[in-house]
Protein backbone atom coordinates (compact mmCIF):
# COMPACT_ATOMS: atom_id res chain seq x y z
CA UNK A 1 0.00 0.00 0.00
CA UNK A 2 1.55 3.21 -0.68
CA UNK A 3 2.01 5.75 2.05
CA UNK A 4 -0.72 8.03 1.34
CA UNK A 5 -3.53 5.58 1.41
CA UNK A 6 -2.03 4.25 4.37
CA UNK A 7 -2.38 7.29 6.33
CA UNK A 8 -5.90 7.19 5.00
CA UNK A 9 -6.72 4.16 6.33
CA UNK A 10 -4.93 5.11 9.53
CA UNK A 11 -6.92 8.06 9.98
CA UNK A 12 -10.21 6.43 9.63
CA UNK A 13 -9.33 3.40 12.05
CA UNK A 14 -8.21 5.88 14.36
CA UNK A 15 -11.75 7.60 14.27
CA UNK A 16 -13.14 4.60 15.32
CA UNK A 17 -11.37 4.25 18.52
CA UNK A 18 -12.28 7.99 19.25
CA UNK A 19 -15.77 7.72 18.19
CA UNK A 20 -15.88 4.85 20.95
CA UNK A 21 -14.27 6.94 23.42
CA UNK A 22 -15.92 10.16 22.50
CA UNK A 23 -19.34 8.23 23.54
CA UNK A 24 -18.43 7.48 26.72
CA UNK A 25 -18.61 11.31 27.56
CA UNK A 26 -19.85 13.29 24.86
CA UNK A 27 -23.75 11.98 26.59
CA UNK A 28 -22.90 12.93 29.52
CA UNK A 29 -23.93 16.90 29.35
CA UNK A 30 -26.52 15.85 27.59
CA UNK A 31 -28.08 13.86 30.24
CA UNK A 32 -29.91 16.81 32.25
CA UNK A 33 -32.08 17.43 29.14
CA UNK A 34 -33.01 14.11 28.27
CA UNK A 35 -33.74 13.13 32.25
CA UNK A 36 -36.08 16.11 31.46
CA UNK A 37 -37.26 15.03 28.40
CA UNK A 38 -38.13 11.32 28.82
CA UNK A 39 -38.68 11.55 32.71
CA UNK A 40 -35.55 9.57 34.11
CA UNK A 41 -34.22 9.41 37.06
CA UNK A 42 -30.87 9.64 38.54
CA UNK A 43 -30.26 6.12 38.60
CA UNK A 44 -31.40 5.75 34.80
CA UNK A 45 -29.37 8.59 33.39
CA UNK A 46 -26.34 6.61 34.88
CA UNK A 47 -27.69 3.38 33.20
CA UNK A 48 -27.59 5.38 29.88
CA UNK A 49 -23.82 6.08 30.21
CA UNK A 50 -22.75 2.70 31.78
CA UNK A 51 -25.32 0.24 29.58
CA UNK A 52 -22.92 1.51 26.38
CA UNK A 53 -19.47 1.20 28.58
CA UNK A 54 -20.66 -2.25 30.09
CA UNK A 55 -21.00 -3.87 26.87
CA UNK A 56 -17.78 -2.74 25.72
CA UNK A 57 -15.74 -4.12 28.63
CA UNK A 58 -17.56 -7.41 28.56
CA UNK A 59 -17.02 -7.71 25.05
CA UNK A 60 -14.33 -6.52 23.66
CA UNK A 61 -11.77 -9.39 23.99
CA UNK A 62 -14.69 -11.65 22.11
CA UNK A 63 -14.51 -8.74 19.46
CA UNK A 64 -10.69 -9.79 18.80
CA UNK A 65 -12.19 -13.83 17.57
CA UNK A 66 -14.62 -12.86 15.33
CA UNK A 67 -11.94 -10.53 13.57
CA UNK A 68 -9.44 -13.17 13.52
CA UNK A 69 -12.53 -16.11 12.59
CA UNK A 70 -14.40 -13.98 10.03
CA UNK A 71 -12.01 -11.13 8.87
CA UNK A 72 -10.85 -8.01 10.20
CA UNK A 73 -12.22 -5.55 7.69
CA UNK A 74 -15.50 -7.31 7.35
CA UNK A 75 -15.99 -7.59 11.42
CA UNK A 76 -14.83 -3.56 11.18
CA UNK A 77 -17.70 -2.49 8.77
CA UNK A 78 -20.09 -4.41 10.82
CA UNK A 79 -18.70 -2.49 14.08
CA UNK A 80 -19.45 0.96 11.78
CA UNK A 81 -22.85 -0.33 11.02
CA UNK A 82 -24.31 -1.12 13.79
CA UNK A 83 -22.55 1.76 15.65
CA UNK A 84 -23.66 4.61 13.18
CA UNK A 85 -27.43 2.45 13.12
CA UNK A 86 -27.79 2.55 16.89
CA UNK A 87 -26.84 6.08 16.89
CA UNK A 88 -29.63 6.90 14.60
CA UNK A 89 -32.39 4.88 16.57
CA UNK A 90 -30.62 6.14 19.66
CA UNK A 91 -31.38 9.95 18.16
CA UNK A 92 -35.26 8.91 17.49
CA UNK A 93 -36.22 7.03 20.66
CA UNK A 94 -39.42 7.48 22.36
CA UNK A 95 -38.51 6.39 26.15
CA UNK A 96 -35.71 6.05 28.10
CA UNK A 97 -36.28 2.13 28.12
CA UNK A 98 -35.97 2.48 23.93
CA UNK A 99 -32.36 4.52 24.49
CA UNK A 100 -31.32 2.21 26.64
CA UNK A 101 -31.79 -0.59 24.35
CA UNK A 102 -29.86 1.48 21.34
CA UNK A 103 -27.25 2.23 23.20
CA UNK A 104 -26.63 -1.18 23.72
CA UNK A 105 -26.70 -1.83 20.09
CA UNK A 106 -24.57 1.24 19.50
CA UNK A 107 -22.15 -0.23 21.68
CA UNK A 108 -21.69 -3.68 20.21
CA UNK A 109 -20.89 -2.04 16.90
CA UNK A 110 -18.43 0.33 19.20
CA UNK A 111 -17.19 -3.12 20.74
CA UNK A 112 -15.82 -4.58 17.16
CA UNK A 113 -14.16 -1.09 16.35
CA UNK A 114 -11.35 -1.24 18.73
CA UNK A 115 -9.75 -4.44 18.78
CA UNK A 116 -10.18 -4.92 15.54
CA UNK A 117 -8.60 -1.67 14.18
CA UNK A 118 -5.77 -1.99 16.41
CA UNK A 119 -5.20 -5.18 14.63
CA UNK A 120 -5.22 -3.69 11.26
CA UNK A 121 -2.89 -0.72 12.20
CA UNK A 122 -0.09 -3.28 13.35
CA UNK A 123 -0.91 -5.16 10.27
CA UNK A 124 -0.55 -2.27 8.06
CA UNK A 125 2.97 -1.20 9.36
CA UNK A 126 5.68 -4.25 9.39
CA UNK A 127 8.21 -1.64 10.10
CA UNK A 128 8.63 -1.89 14.09
CA UNK A 129 9.15 1.91 14.60
CA UNK A 130 6.07 3.00 12.03
CA UNK A 131 3.80 0.56 14.02
CA UNK A 132 5.02 2.06 17.41
CA UNK A 133 3.91 5.45 15.81
CA UNK A 134 1.17 4.21 14.17
CA UNK A 135 -0.16 2.36 17.36
CA UNK A 136 0.65 5.91 19.40
CA UNK A 137 -1.61 7.66 17.13
CA UNK A 138 -4.38 5.33 17.78
CA UNK A 139 -4.08 5.28 21.64
CA UNK A 140 -3.86 9.49 21.22
CA UNK A 141 -6.97 9.22 19.85
CA UNK A 142 -8.87 7.35 22.45
CA UNK A 143 -7.50 9.81 25.12
CA UNK A 144 -8.82 12.56 22.87
CA UNK A 145 -12.03 11.26 22.65
CA UNK A 146 -12.42 10.50 26.21
CA UNK A 147 -11.57 14.36 26.88
CA UNK A 148 -13.35 16.08 24.50
CA UNK A 149 -16.87 14.46 24.59
CA UNK A 150 -18.49 16.86 26.91
CA UNK A 151 -16.83 20.57 24.46
CA UNK A 152 -18.36 18.96 21.54
CA UNK A 153 -21.59 17.22 23.67
CA UNK A 154 -21.98 20.61 25.07
CA UNK A 155 -22.14 22.43 21.90
CA UNK A 156 -24.33 20.33 20.04
CA UNK A 157 -27.03 20.37 23.09
CA UNK A 158 -27.35 23.88 23.52
CA UNK A 159 -27.37 24.62 19.92
CA UNK A 160 -29.61 21.44 18.52
CA UNK A 161 -31.06 19.47 21.47
CA UNK A 162 -29.63 16.39 22.75
CA UNK A 163 -30.75 14.13 20.18
CA UNK A 164 -28.52 15.95 17.67
CA UNK A 165 -25.69 14.43 19.90
CA UNK A 166 -26.63 10.67 18.11
CA UNK A 167 -27.46 12.01 14.98
CA UNK A 168 -23.59 13.60 15.33
CA UNK A 169 -22.48 10.37 15.92
CA UNK A 170 -24.15 8.35 13.26
CA UNK A 171 -23.11 10.91 10.73
CA UNK A 172 -19.05 10.70 11.70
CA UNK A 173 -19.61 7.08 11.79
CA UNK A 174 -20.64 6.63 8.35
CA UNK A 175 -17.74 9.09 6.94
CA UNK A 176 -15.49 7.22 8.74
CA UNK A 177 -17.06 3.65 7.05
CA UNK A 178 -16.77 5.05 3.56
CA UNK A 179 -13.22 5.86 4.03
CA UNK A 180 -12.95 2.16 5.60
CA UNK A 181 -14.57 0.60 2.39
CA UNK A 182 -11.90 2.84 0.25
CA UNK A 183 -8.75 2.12 1.51
CA UNK A 184 -8.47 -0.65 4.58
CA UNK A 185 -7.52 -3.68 2.87
CA UNK A 186 -8.44 -7.55 4.11
CA UNK A 187 -6.94 -9.38 6.70
CA UNK A 188 -7.71 -11.86 9.16
CA UNK A 189 -5.18 -14.04 11.62
CA UNK A 190 -4.00 -16.82 9.98
CA UNK A 191 -4.66 -19.26 12.75
CA UNK A 192 -8.67 -19.68 13.59
CA UNK A 193 -9.57 -19.31 17.29
CA UNK A 194 -12.17 -21.50 19.35
CA UNK A 195 -13.75 -19.20 21.16
CA UNK A 196 -14.21 -19.63 24.85
CA UNK A 197 -17.89 -19.47 25.26
CA UNK A 198 -18.11 -19.67 28.86
CA UNK A 199 -15.91 -17.56 29.81
CA UNK A 200 -17.96 -14.76 27.80
CA UNK A 201 -20.71 -15.61 29.61
CA UNK A 202 -19.14 -15.56 32.60
CA UNK A 203 -17.48 -12.15 32.14
CA UNK A 204 -21.08 -10.57 30.88
CA UNK A 205 -22.68 -11.77 33.92
CA UNK A 206 -19.88 -10.57 36.22
CA UNK A 207 -19.61 -6.88 34.92
CA UNK A 208 -23.82 -6.90 34.50
CA UNK A 209 -24.22 -7.67 38.02
CA UNK A 210 -21.49 -5.61 39.20
CA UNK A 211 -22.34 -2.57 37.98
CA UNK A 212 -26.09 -2.85 38.88
CA UNK A 213 -25.17 -3.35 42.27
CA UNK A 214 -22.94 -0.18 42.45
CA UNK A 215 -25.53 2.09 40.73
CA UNK A 216 -28.31 0.07 42.79
CA UNK A 217 -26.84 0.45 46.10
CA UNK A 218 -27.78 3.66 47.12
CA UNK A 219 -31.35 3.05 46.21
CA UNK A 220 -31.61 -0.59 48.01
CA UNK A 221 -28.73 0.13 50.50
CA UNK A 222 -24.86 -0.85 50.56
CA UNK A 223 -25.98 -3.56 53.25
CA UNK A 224 -29.36 -4.68 52.08
CA UNK A 225 -29.46 -8.74 51.29
CA UNK A 226 -30.31 -8.00 47.60
CA UNK A 227 -26.68 -5.81 47.38
CA UNK A 228 -24.45 -8.21 49.34
CA UNK A 229 -26.01 -11.65 47.61
CA UNK A 230 -25.05 -10.04 44.03
CA UNK A 231 -21.81 -8.78 45.59
CA UNK A 232 -21.32 -12.67 47.20
CA UNK A 233 -22.42 -14.31 44.10
CA UNK A 234 -19.71 -12.43 41.79
CA UNK A 235 -17.02 -12.98 44.15
CA UNK A 236 -17.71 -17.30 43.66
CA UNK A 237 -18.54 -16.40 39.59
CA UNK A 238 -15.31 -14.61 39.63
CA UNK A 239 -13.18 -17.29 41.22
CA UNK A 240 -14.89 -19.79 38.77
CA UNK A 241 -14.01 -17.51 35.88
CA UNK A 242 -10.29 -17.84 37.21
CA UNK A 243 -10.41 -21.35 37.10
CA UNK A 244 -12.07 -21.86 33.65
CA UNK A 245 -9.94 -19.39 32.00
CA UNK A 246 -6.72 -21.36 33.50
CA UNK A 247 -7.92 -25.21 32.07
CA UNK A 248 -9.05 -24.05 28.40
CA UNK A 249 -6.75 -24.11 25.98
CA UNK A 250 -7.76 -20.90 23.97
CA UNK A 251 -8.78 -19.02 27.03
CA UNK A 252 -10.96 -15.46 26.87
CA UNK A 253 -8.55 -13.96 29.11
CA UNK A 254 -4.69 -15.76 28.86
CA UNK A 255 -3.66 -15.65 32.98
CA UNK A 256 -0.49 -16.45 31.64
CA UNK A 257 -0.01 -12.83 30.61
CA UNK A 258 -0.33 -11.62 34.60
CA UNK A 259 2.68 -13.57 35.24
CA UNK A 260 4.59 -10.56 34.13
CA UNK A 261 4.73 -8.24 36.83
CA UNK A 262 5.11 -5.53 34.49
CA UNK A 263 2.30 -6.34 32.35
CA UNK A 264 0.01 -7.00 35.33
CA UNK A 265 0.70 -3.26 36.45
CA UNK A 266 -0.03 -1.58 33.14
CA UNK A 267 -3.44 -3.18 33.51
CA UNK A 268 -3.61 -2.23 37.21
CA UNK A 269 -2.43 1.16 36.45
CA UNK A 270 -4.96 1.70 33.06
CA UNK A 271 -8.12 0.80 35.35
CA UNK A 272 -7.19 2.96 38.28
CA UNK A 273 -7.11 5.74 36.12
CA UNK A 274 -10.43 5.56 33.82
CA UNK A 275 -11.72 4.70 36.90
CA UNK A 276 -10.89 7.84 38.01
CA UNK A 277 -11.09 9.89 35.18
CA UNK A 278 -14.05 8.80 34.04
CA UNK A 279 -16.08 9.23 36.89
CA UNK A 280 -14.26 12.91 37.12
CA UNK A 281 -15.67 13.61 33.96
CA UNK A 282 -19.29 12.26 34.27
CA UNK A 283 -19.95 14.02 38.21
CA UNK A 284 -18.05 17.16 37.38
CA UNK A 285 -20.61 17.90 34.45
CA UNK A 286 -23.31 17.12 36.30
CA UNK A 287 -22.25 19.30 38.97
CA UNK A 288 -20.99 22.01 36.59
CA UNK A 289 -24.66 21.91 34.86
CA UNK A 290 -26.67 21.61 37.82
CA UNK A 291 -24.69 22.14 40.80
CA UNK A 292 -22.92 25.76 39.53
CA UNK A 293 -25.92 26.56 36.74
CA UNK A 294 -23.86 26.80 33.69
CA UNK A 295 -25.30 25.75 30.08
CA UNK A 296 -23.90 22.57 28.92
CA UNK A 297 -22.28 24.06 26.29
CA UNK A 298 -20.53 26.19 29.30
CA UNK A 299 -19.88 23.31 30.95
CA UNK A 300 -18.36 21.14 28.37
CA UNK A 301 -15.78 24.20 27.22
CA UNK A 302 -15.05 24.68 31.56
CA UNK A 303 -13.20 20.84 31.01
CA UNK A 304 -11.06 21.97 28.39
CA UNK A 305 -8.32 22.03 30.65
CA UNK A 306 -8.11 18.28 31.57
CA UNK A 307 -9.08 17.87 27.95
CA UNK A 308 -6.15 19.99 26.25
CA UNK A 309 -3.28 18.34 27.59
CA UNK A 310 -4.42 15.12 25.94
CA UNK A 311 -3.01 16.46 22.73
CA UNK A 312 0.40 17.34 23.82
CA UNK A 313 0.93 14.46 26.24
CA UNK A 314 1.11 11.70 23.97
CA UNK A 315 4.05 12.57 22.03
CA UNK A 316 5.81 13.61 25.25
CA UNK A 317 5.16 10.77 27.34
CA UNK A 318 6.39 8.58 24.40
CA UNK A 319 9.88 10.20 24.50
CA UNK A 320 9.81 10.23 28.15
CA UNK A 321 8.99 6.66 28.72
CA UNK A 322 11.22 5.71 25.80
CA UNK A 323 14.66 7.87 27.03
CA UNK A 324 13.62 6.89 30.99
CA UNK A 325 11.28 4.06 31.18
CA UNK A 326 7.76 3.93 32.07
CA UNK A 327 8.30 3.67 36.05
CA UNK A 328 8.74 7.53 36.95
CA UNK A 329 6.43 8.76 34.21
CA UNK A 330 3.14 6.38 34.75
CA UNK A 331 3.90 6.86 38.63
CA UNK A 332 4.12 10.55 38.32
CA UNK A 333 1.32 10.94 35.99
CA UNK A 334 -1.37 8.85 38.54
CA UNK A 335 0.14 10.98 41.22
CA UNK A 336 -0.42 13.98 39.65
CA UNK A 337 -4.30 13.01 38.86
CA UNK A 338 -4.63 11.99 42.61
CA UNK A 339 -3.45 14.97 43.77
CA UNK A 340 -5.94 16.99 41.64
CA UNK A 341 -8.58 15.24 42.55
CA UNK A 342 -7.97 15.59 46.34
CA UNK A 343 -7.72 19.74 45.72
CA UNK A 344 -11.00 19.47 43.78
CA UNK A 345 -12.68 17.40 46.99
CA UNK A 346 -11.39 20.12 49.39
CA UNK A 347 -12.79 23.47 46.81
CA UNK A 348 -16.18 24.66 48.52
CA UNK A 349 -18.93 24.86 45.61
CA UNK A 350 -18.46 28.49 45.41
CA UNK A 351 -14.93 28.63 44.78
CA UNK A 352 -13.82 31.16 42.25
CA UNK A 353 -13.96 29.20 38.91
CA UNK A 354 -10.70 29.98 38.45
CA UNK A 355 -9.84 27.42 41.77
CA UNK A 356 -11.67 24.51 39.74
CA UNK A 357 -9.55 25.11 36.22
CA UNK A 358 -6.86 25.13 37.91
CA UNK A 359 -7.38 21.82 39.45
CA UNK A 360 -8.79 20.74 35.86
CA UNK A 361 -5.45 21.37 34.16
CA UNK A 362 -3.71 19.70 36.95
CA UNK A 363 -5.59 16.48 36.63
CA UNK A 364 -5.22 16.82 32.45
CA UNK A 365 -1.71 17.33 32.01
CA UNK A 366 -1.33 13.83 34.28
CA UNK A 367 -3.94 12.28 32.48
CA UNK A 368 -2.74 13.38 29.13
CA UNK A 369 0.82 12.31 30.13
CA UNK A 370 -0.42 8.36 30.76
CA UNK A 371 -2.66 7.67 28.52
CA UNK A 372 -0.42 7.54 25.36
CA UNK A 373 1.74 5.27 26.66
CA UNK A 374 -0.59 2.54 28.77
CA UNK A 375 -1.00 0.23 25.32
CA UNK A 376 2.62 0.38 24.27
CA UNK A 377 4.00 -0.45 27.73
CA UNK A 378 1.85 -3.08 27.93
CA UNK A 379 2.62 -4.33 24.57
CA UNK A 380 6.43 -4.42 24.90
CA UNK A 381 5.54 -6.13 28.47
CA UNK A 382 5.40 -9.37 26.45
CA UNK A 383 6.22 -11.64 23.44
CA UNK A 384 5.43 -10.64 20.41
CA UNK A 385 2.99 -13.26 19.27
CA UNK A 386 0.96 -12.51 22.57
CA UNK A 387 1.04 -8.54 21.54
CA UNK A 388 -2.45 -8.65 20.36
CA UNK A 389 -3.42 -10.31 23.24
CA UNK A 390 -1.70 -7.25 26.15
CA UNK A 391 -3.14 -4.73 23.63
CA UNK A 392 -6.91 -6.07 23.71
CA UNK A 393 -7.07 -6.64 27.51
CA UNK A 394 -5.30 -3.23 27.95
CA UNK A 395 -8.45 -1.78 26.10
CA UNK A 396 -10.73 -3.97 28.15
CA UNK A 397 -9.47 -2.31 31.28
CA UNK A 398 -9.96 1.03 30.01
CA UNK A 399 -13.42 0.43 29.30
CA UNK A 400 -13.71 -2.01 32.89
CA UNK A 401 -12.51 0.88 34.65
CA UNK A 402 -14.87 3.47 33.10
CA UNK A 403 -17.79 1.41 33.41
CA UNK A 404 -17.05 1.11 37.67
CA UNK A 405 -15.84 4.44 37.96
CA UNK A 406 -19.02 5.91 37.02
CA UNK A 407 -20.87 3.94 38.53
CA UNK A 408 -19.35 3.53 41.94
CA UNK A 409 -18.44 7.25 42.06
CA UNK A 410 -21.78 8.16 41.24
CA UNK A 411 -23.38 5.96 43.96
CA UNK A 412 -21.17 7.53 46.30
CA UNK A 413 -22.58 11.09 45.18
CA UNK A 414 -25.95 10.12 45.16
CA UNK A 415 -25.89 8.82 48.52
CA UNK A 416 -24.95 12.06 49.96
CA UNK A 417 -26.77 14.36 47.64
CA UNK A 418 -30.34 15.64 48.77
CA UNK A 419 -32.94 15.82 46.44
CA UNK A 420 -32.47 20.22 45.42
CA UNK A 421 -28.87 19.88 46.30
CA UNK A 422 -26.88 23.52 46.85
CA UNK A 423 -23.78 24.48 45.12
CA UNK A 424 -21.75 23.40 48.58
CA UNK A 425 -24.21 20.50 49.69
CA UNK A 426 -23.17 18.94 45.62
CA UNK A 427 -19.61 19.92 46.41
CA UNK A 428 -20.03 18.04 50.00
CA UNK A 429 -21.63 15.19 48.09
CA UNK A 430 -18.55 14.84 45.53
CA UNK A 431 -15.92 14.92 48.07
CA UNK A 432 -15.96 11.09 49.16
CA UNK A 433 -16.29 10.57 45.51
CA UNK A 434 -13.20 12.80 44.50
CA UNK A 435 -11.41 11.28 47.48
CA UNK A 436 -12.10 7.59 46.83
CA UNK A 437 -10.71 8.13 43.55
CA UNK A 438 -7.86 9.79 44.78
CA UNK A 439 -7.26 7.05 47.12
CA UNK A 440 -7.25 4.28 44.04
CA UNK A 441 -4.89 6.77 42.15
CA UNK A 442 -2.22 6.70 45.11
CA UNK A 443 -2.57 3.02 44.76
CA UNK A 444 -1.42 2.48 41.31
CA UNK A 445 1.11 5.39 41.84
CA UNK A 446 3.10 2.64 44.37
CA UNK A 447 1.89 -0.15 41.75
CA UNK A 448 4.02 2.05 39.22
CA UNK A 449 6.68 1.86 41.21
CA UNK A 450 7.05 -1.48 42.11
CA UNK A 451 5.78 -2.98 39.07
CA UNK A 452 7.90 -1.29 35.97
CA UNK A 453 10.76 -1.58 34.10
CA UNK A 454 12.49 -0.27 31.12
CA UNK A 455 11.21 -1.05 27.79
CA UNK A 456 12.45 -1.30 23.99
CA UNK A 457 12.93 2.22 22.72
CA UNK A 458 11.55 1.18 19.65
CA UNK A 459 8.19 0.18 20.59
CA UNK A 460 7.42 3.53 22.04
CA UNK A 461 5.25 5.78 19.70
CA UNK A 462 7.24 8.87 19.77
CA UNK A 463 10.96 8.05 19.61
CA UNK A 464 12.64 10.27 16.57
CA UNK A 465 14.11 8.45 14.00
CA UNK A 466 17.56 9.97 15.03
CA UNK A 467 17.59 7.96 18.18
CA UNK A 468 17.60 4.68 16.16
Amino acid sequence: MDPRRRTIALLALTLGVFLVTLNVTIVVVALPEIARDLDAGADTTAWIIDSYNLVGASLLLSAGYFADRFGRRRILVAGYVLFAGGALLCAIAPSVGWLLAFRIVQAIGGTALTPTSLAIVANLYPDARERARAIGIWGISSGIGLGLGPIVGGGVVDAFGWRAVFAVNAAIGLAALAAVLRVVPASRSAVARSLDLAGQVLAVVVLASLTFALIEATRFGWTSPQILAIFAVDLVLGYVFLRIEKRTAEPLLDLRCFRDRQFSGVTFITVAAFFAFGGFIYENTLFLERGRGYSALAAGLLTLPAALPTLAGGPISGWLVATRGPRGVLAGSTFTMGAALAALALLPGDAPIVAYLACYLLLGIGYGVLNAPLSAVAVASMPREQAGVAAAVVSSGRNVGIVLGIAALGSLVAAHLPAAATVDEFADALLPAYLVAAGVLLVATFVARGTLRAVPPETMPSVPRAAA
